[in-house]
């Protein structure tokens, strides 16, 4: 499609030329009115988009708040990163004694890394996910310290962890912000989805054989729900993340120290399903300008979209929209391959910028020979 275009444009003058994909969104045939927005009583909580990765709803999202087991989401990723999940496991005498909520491990036993994953995301084993520690690092404490840095690379500035399973210790805590897009990024690993929207598992064989089923009472409320994880200690009160898939959507909610967690999540999720729409404006890797760029082999540079690029709106206030295109006049090469070029963005009615994309060179654009070059080098 792109070789079609570039032998189109290359015949037409120096002057800037842009070939922008066409945009097209249409408004919905009747406005729907707005339902109320949640009046949660969960001293923290925030609603979001995965795919936009846009905000809907946020209640004091950026305090630092004790998790409890929610914090294990943060166990798990960091796990999946660094561990086989068909890996044995000794389990040790200090992951036997470790109480609560746990599935009575027993010292000497044997489980897998993907028994011990379940365990921790299905039952909220705390046992397990310190025996889970142990096994993908030979130490509790050198692995809450891989928590943390897989927690900083995610961006939560706001977690400070102290423990693998979120039991509770003074200055064990991360903000509902926080929380939320680590879920959504761990959402993204088919695994780890997969696990989290079980409702029962079995992990182990023979005498350490256990059935488990979820902490999480949300996904026996709807089909929808699509997990993620339950939190419950004396400092944090009742916690839930959990995810809703509508249609090409996914909503991730949080709430933490809530008096009915499962009802005040439902209502956000459910507040999101009804009152927005996603549209892929465009996909990864999608041409959607052309710029002439000088000193270069190439006469034209294509311009492609970096990521996905994924709208949500009000399903009633869309023809409010207002797209704004931030590209160079002039491109000087050399340009690598994915250098960023501008970026597309969408404003709402009030003028506040709800999308940014990064646009970027679709090829690499190397320089062309000096005049020494041309004139004496064969």
């Amino acid at each position: 499609m792109f070789l079609r275009l570039y032998r189109k444009i290359s015949v037409y003058s120096k002057a800037i030329v842009l070939i922008i994909i066409l945009l097209s969104i249409s408004a919905p045939a009747q406005a729907v009115p707005e339902q109320a927005v949640p009046d949660l009583a969960a001293t923290a909580a925030i609603l979001i988009e995965s795919n936009s990765g846009r905000i809907i709803f946020q209640k004091n999202a950026d305090t630092p708040l004790p998790p409890a087991s929610t914090s294990k989401i943060i166990s798990a990723i960091t796990a999946l990163d660094l561990a086989n999940l068909s890996e044995q496991h000794q389990i040790s005498a200090e992951a036997a004694q470790v109480g609560e909520s746990s599935i009575n491990l027993q010292a000497g036993e044997i489980l897998t890394i993907d028994d011990l994953l379940k365990a921790s995301l299905i039952r909220s084993g705390n046992d397990a996910c310190f025996a889970l520690a142990e096994a993908v690092a030979g130490d509790e404490s050198l692995f809450v310290h891989w928590l943390n840095l897989k927690a900083a690379t995610l961006g939560a500035t706001s977690a400070t962890l102290y423990n693998s399973n979120g039991l509770p210790i003074e200055g064990h805590q991360i903000s509902a912000k926080n929380l939320a897009f680590i879920a959504s990024y761990a959402m993204k690993n088919n695994y780890f989805a997969e696990v989290v929207s079980s409702k029962y598992a079995q992990i182990g064989s023979g005498s350490s054989a256990r059935k488990l089923k979820s902490t999480n009472k949300l996904l026996w409320q709807s089909d929808a729900i699509t997990g993620i994880k339950t939190g419950t200690t004396d400092a944090a009160g009742s916690c839930l993340v959990a995810s809703m898939q509508s249609g090409e959507m996914q909503f991730i909610s949080v709430v933490l120290h809530s008096p009915d967690r499962y009802g005040e999540s439902l209502e956000l999720l459910n507040y999101g399903a009804d009152n927005y729409r996603l549209c892929r404006l465009a996909a990864a890797g999608e041409i959607v300008a052309i710029l002439p760029i000088k000193n270069s082999k190439i006469e034209y540079l294509p311009i492609q979209v970096s990521t996905d690029a994924y709208l949500l709106y009000p399903k009633e206030n869309l023809t409010d929209l207002r797209l704004s295109w931030q590209l160079p006049l002039n491109l000087t090469a050399p340009v690598t391959d994915d250098q960023t070029i501008g970026y597309l963005m969408v404003y709402d009615s009030k003028d506040n910028q709800i999308m940014n994309v990064r646009l970027s060179a679709a090829v690499d654009a190397s320089e062309s020979f000096s005049l020494f070059n041309r004139l004496f080098v064969q």
